[in-house]
This record gives structure tokens, C-alpha cells and sequence, in this order.
């Protein structure tokens, strides 16, 4: 859930009908993974080998079924002309936890084996600076963001996108996804999905007024089983947040809360919903914060009803990952309407889903899905040293990787033991890359203040500056670089 909230202040077709495709349970919940590593791991990504031929970078990760060629998109838009295919994009990070758990669940689906001659998957580390170019064409709004284009888009354009999703996918949501790129590159898009496309098109290129009016223009022509309302109802609320129209917001709460399924679009929809909430009982002016009082406590009742009936429908499409989230903004909506002990219980069943689930990983790194809300949900009961056994485990298994590390950091540093989250956040820093070491120089740097180690504190202000100063352009970020400079200055100013 917190994927969509860290962005705003920032998911590959076959003779298969999509609409009518059974969304069950994603293949991680079922012990059919096989134990091979997870192969989107950087070890065995570097001993593979190249070729001239642009298609032979393909190769199937781990139990995924799609081949996906890694961190190189003009070799996926060559092998792509070469088939006379669209390619699928995923846009995803070692740091997300959604992205892990759509690779080790959705994405091991035999469903989609039918999909491999139709399309090019590529996969793209976000932090990696080789994808600068291809995240600034086509920019992710959330962790992970999916793209169908055009095999013919050398250039960036609104035209070559032909699909977009966002965040966490059921089955049923990614085939309904690939088919609307298909259906789109074969000039097929009409009524609702014409609007959709046109508005996936403005939102990458940030215009969203007119993503709005197309939503709008999508959803008053859809038919009542279309299969992408919910994407549609979640991009809309988002839309109209991010256009700074807190009352518009909530007016598309209240009228689509209860229409947006029972896939992890659902939960999505209600963090934008109380995200627009939060920021109107912040207002400034004490006559709006007390008018707006009774409609925002209405949301957030409803909110947590809405919650609390899709964690507890078993049938719901879905994965561990997905209902943990759910579970997450419960019980932030239930402390927010003063339910503190109903928040606790929660918390919980939380805890107790996903330690299981991180018992009966088959993988080290789909373990690692589980980490940060592990994390998360530890510090929230007060127990975070609890959870120390299980990540220093994850760090051993996983010794290429910088996530574990990071998040024994944080967690040290939740349980104030500064010198054990110092030791973990370096480590951590020595491995991680891209825009993803501005969050552990800052991790660094409050780690610092806490100790009143200054000197410490300016350097890693002052590396997070010039990290953000030597970002290539789609990884170059002005409002985060303006907030470090402001940052560091502060560091500067008397006390008073």
C-alpha cells in the first residue's frame, strides 16, 4: 500500500477470453514453486551469456513461465521487430515487495504460457542507471508499473504505449492487461477501452486533465462486466488527488468504494481514498477541518468495513503480499478512528500470515517478499528486535542482495540500538544503487542525528545532494534533490 503513497508525496493474448478467465489464488500460495533461486538475483543474471541475437537475452526466471530480457530495452524493441510483437515492460525494483511477489506468484502461472509467442517481456531495475532512458519515456506511477508498447517505439511518444497498470495484478487482471495491448496494437481499442488507453497515454506524459476526462468518459461507457473497472477506478482517484482536488477525491470515494473488486485494486483504491481524507482533516483553517470532520469519519468507517470483508473472503484473489496490504491500512483507518485494540488484532494476524508465509518460502528471495512488511508490522506491535533472527538469516542467504541489510538497519534503528543499525545501513550502503541510496543515506544520516554524531549526519546530507545532482535524466528527480539541499542547509542554522 505503501507503494503508491511513497510516489505521490510519488501490471503479457492467446485464443483465452480474459474476461472469463477464473481468477484463483495466485501460484505462491500453492507449494508448487519449485526451489531453484529465483533468478532475477544479480549472480545469476551475470553468468548468463549474450548473443548477437537480440531474442537470445530472453531467459526464464526461476519458475516464472515469460522469458524476460533484463535491463536492456533496445534489445527487447529489436528482438520485438524481429517478431513483429508488442513488448511487455515491467518496471520493478529489488526493494519492492509487490514486484517480488508478482514475480513469484502471478508471474508463475501456467496460464500465461500461451503468452510467450504474443509478446517480449522486459524487465527493468528502476535504480539501475542503465534504464535511465527507458524510465524517463515511460514512467513508472508506483512499484510495479507495467507497459504494453509498440515493437516500433524508438522514440517516446504517448502513441507507443498501448497498456498500463499499476501495482499488483491478479491473474485475471494481467491477462485482461495483455489483452488490451493486443487489442490496442490492433487498432481494436473501442468504446471504454479506447478511453482507458487514452488515458493510460496522457498519465504517462503527466497530463492529467485530460487522464481524468477520459476515466470519466471510460467508466460512463463501460459495461458492468468490464474487466478493467477496477484499474480504471484506481487511476481515477489517483488522478484526481494528484491534481490537488481533495473534495473531487472524495466524492469518487464515496460513489466507488464498494466497485472496485476483490483483487489488491481494492486496497489501492482505499489508500488514495484516506490519503485524500488525511490531507482535508489537515486543513488549516479549524471551520473546514470541523465540516469536513463527519464526512471524512464516514469514509473511513467504510473504509475499514470495505477492508475488513475483502481480508476476510478466502476466495479473493489474493497472493500473501496482497492481503498483508490490506491488513496494513486497516489497521492505520482503525487507529484512526480510535480503535486502537481492533488496529492490535490485526496487526496480529498480520504478523502471524506472514511469518508463515516466510517459513514456507521456497526460495531465499521470495522470503525476502516478506521483509518489509515484516518489518513494518514488528515495529507497529512493538517487537522489532523479535524479528532480527529472521532478517540476519535473510542477509546470509542472500549476500548479493542489499534489501535484508537495509532492513536490519531500519529495524535496529526503530529499536534504538544505533551502533547495530549504523553497522547494518553501511553495509547496506556499500551495495545499494541509483535513486534507491538517497532512502539509506537518509536512513544513515538519522541514525547519526540520534547519536549526535554531526559530522556523520552533514556527510551523508551532503552525499545525498550530490547523488541527486548526478542522476541522469529520467532518474533525476528536482523536488527530491531541492528537499535535500533544504535538508542539509537546516544543518547549518543555529539552534534557536
Amino acid at each position: 500500500m505503501k507503494r503508491f503513497l511513497a510516489l505521490a508525496i510519488v501490471l503479457a493474448a492467446c485464443d483465452r477470453k480474459p474476461a472469463s478467465q477464473p481468477d484463483h489464488e495466485p501460484a505462491a500460495a500453492r507449494p508448487a514453486m519449485p526451489a531453484a533461486e529465483h533468478a532475477r538475483s544479480p549472480a545469476e543474471r551475470a553468468a548468463r551469456g549474450t548473443g548477437a541475437d537480440p531474442c537470445s537475452k530472453a531467459h526464464v526466471d526461476g519458475a516464472e513461465v515469460m522469458p524476460w530480457i533484463h535491463d536492456d530495452l533496445p534489445a527487447a524493441l529489436a528482438c520485438a521487430r524481429q517478431r513483429k510483437v508488442p513488448v511487455v515492460i515491467d518496471l520493478w525494483a529489488p526493494w519492492c515487495h509487490t514486484c517480488l511477489s508478482m514475480q513469484s506468484t502471478v508471474f508463475t502461472d501456467a496460464s500465461f504460457k500461451s503468452d510467450v509467442d504474443r509478446f517480449v517481456f522486459a524487465a527493468l531495475d528502476t535504480d539501475k542507471e542503465v534504464n535511465a532512458e527507458a524510465v524517463g519515456k515511460y514512467p513508472p506511477s508506483a512499484w510495479p508499473t507495467f507497459y504494453v508498447i509498440r515493437q516500433d517505439a524508438t522514440t517516446a511518444g504517448p502513441d507507443a504505449v498501448l497498456a498500463r497498470f499499476v501495482g499488483a495484478a491478479s491473474l485475471a487482471q494481467f491477462h485482461a492487461f495483455l489483452e488490451a495491448g493486443l487489442k490496442a496494437q490492433q487498432g481494436g481499442a473501442a468504446g471504454a477501452d479506447a478511453h482507458l488507453l487514452g488515458a493510460e497515454r496522457a498519465i504517462a506524459v503527466k497530463d492529467l486533465a485530460t487522464a481524468e476526462q477520459e476515466l470519466t468518459a471510460a467508466l460512463a461507457q463501460a459495461p458492468a462486466a468490464w474487466p478493467r473497472r477496477p484499474d480504471a477506478l484506481t487511476s481515477l482517484i489517483s488522478t484526481v488527488r494528484h491534481r490537488k482536488n481533495l473534495p473531487g477525491c472524495l466524492d469518487v470515494a464515496e460513489r466507488y468504494l464498494d466497485e472496485t473488486g476483490s483483487a489488491a485494486a481494492a486496497t489501492d483504491f482505499v489508500v488514495s481514498a484516506i490519503s485524500c481524507a488525511d490531507e482535508l482533516a489537515a486543513d488549516k483553517s479549524a471551520l473546514q477541518r470541523a465540516q469536513n470532520a463527519a464526512r471524512i469519519k464516514k469514509l473511513r468507517e467504510r473504509a475499514a468495513a470495505r477492508l475488513g470483508k475483502l481480508i476476510a473472503d478466502a476466495r479473493a484473489p489474493l497472493s500473501i503480499d496482497d492481503r498483508s496490504d490490506a491488513m496494513a491500512t486497516l489497521r492505520e483507518i482503525l487507529d484512526a478512528l480510535d480503535r486502537h485494540a481492533d488496529a492490535v488484532a490485526t496487526a496480529e494476524k498480520q504478523r502471524a500470515l506472514l511469518d508463515d508465509a516466510a517459513a514456507r518460502a521456497p526460495t531465499a528471495m521470495a522470503a525476502m517478499t516478506y521483509n518489509w512488511q515484516r518489518c513494518d508490522v514488528y515495529a507497529y506491535l512493538g517487537k522489532p528486535l523479535d524479528l532480527v533472527p529472521a532478517l540476519e538469516k535473510s542477509a546470509r542467504d542472500l549476500p548479493a542482495e542489499y534489501d535484508p541489510r537495509a532492513r536490519l538497519g531500519w529495524i535496529y534503528l526503530k529499536a534504538d540500538k544505533l551502533p547495530e543499525a549504523a553497522k547494518w545501513t553501511d553495509e547496506a550502503l556499500r551495495m545499494v544503487y541509483g535513486p534507491r541510496k538517497a532512502r539509506m543515506l537518509a536512513q544513515r544520516a538519522e541514525i547519526a542525528a540520534k547519536q549526535h554524531d554531526r559530522a556523520t549526519e552533514k556527510r551523508m546530507r551532503e552525499e545525498t545532494v550530490r547523488l541527486w545532482e548526478s542522476m541522469p535524466a529520467g532518474q533525476a528527480n528536482p523536488e527530491a534533490l531541492a528537499r535535500a539541499k533544504e535538508t542539509l542547509a537546516a544543518l547549518d542554522k543555529p539552534a534557536r
